[in-house]
């Protein structure tokens, strides 16, 4: 399937670090590390609650999961 930004485009909301259950941020500051990023080794990779997510993975299997809500009618 295509880069982050075209899988971004097939989900019906823009997927956020806060939604992702890889990000485990703090509610107060809105700030958390990635687990995707973190498992690669990239030095303390803090994002931003409100940071877009651009691992292609993670957004091929949002995309997934929608369509299937999707065709089920849920």
């Amino acid at each position: 399937m295509g880069n982050v930004e075209d899988l971004q485009r097939l989900l019906p909301h823009r997927h956020l670090c806060k939604d992702c259950d890889k990000w485990y941020g703090q509610e107060d500051d809105e700030y958390g590390p990635c687990s995707y990023k973190n498992l690669r080794k990239e030095k303390k990779y803090v994002t931003y609650g409100y940071h877009e997510c651009d691992e292609e993975e993670e957004l091929r299997l949002r995309v997934e999961r929608w369509r299937a809500q999707s065709a089920s009618g849920r």
